[in-house]
């Protein structure tokens, strides 16, 4: 599903992808799993398990952006239906990943989320640690989503969740 417009290091993803990321995923979005899967210490197999399950739900609609070197995941995501109309995302990506890619990833989520709006989705939706502020600055800024309002408490160990959205022809 991967369009011929977008740059050639946007490929589809694939789940050896996914475990290679979940390796070396950024601290942040460590803290991020933790707080969603629960526990207290990140490991990298339960987190890829999650992420492959996340991608079995996806396909087509998730891809990875590549290094410059045309073969190392940078980072990767993708949308998930959770209800009629309604997809959420996922990420994830590592450290230097997203510094040297990140424009790359802002392009193909942009692409993501036209192609699932013109396939019939109503909303789409992304959550984020309330303290993920350049996450925070991403969604709204280069994606476009509007604040929904944070979950205070709502992550397994007590951590702040926020919540964003964009709806079709908004």
């Amino acid at each position: 599903m991967v369009s011929a417009h977008l740059p050639s290091n946007i490929v589809p993803c694939r789940p050896l992808h996914l475990v290679a990321l979940a390796e070396y995923m950024r601290e942040c979005e460590q803290r991020q799993f933790l707080a969603v899967l629960g526990g207290q210490r990140f490991n990298a197999d339960t987190v890829a398990h999650a992420l492959v399950n996340s991608w079995a739900t996806s396909a087509p609609y998730a891809v990875t952006v590549l290094h410059a070197d045309g073969v190392t995941p940078a980072a990767a995501g993708g949308f998930e239906p959770i209800g009629q109309g309604i997809w959420q995302s996922w990420m994830v990506g590592t450290e230097n990943g997203w510094d040297e890619q990140w424009r790359a990833m802002t392009k193909a989520s942009r692409w993501l989320i036209e192609q699932l709006f013109a396939q019939g989705a109503r909303r789409i939706q992304v959550n984020a640690l309330a303290d993920r502020t350049k996450a925070i600055e991403w969604f709204e800024r280069s994606l476009g989503l509007v604040p929904d309002g944070v979950w205070h408490g709502h992550g397994a160990n007590g951590e702040d969740i926020a919540h964003f959205s964009r709806m079709r022809g908004a």
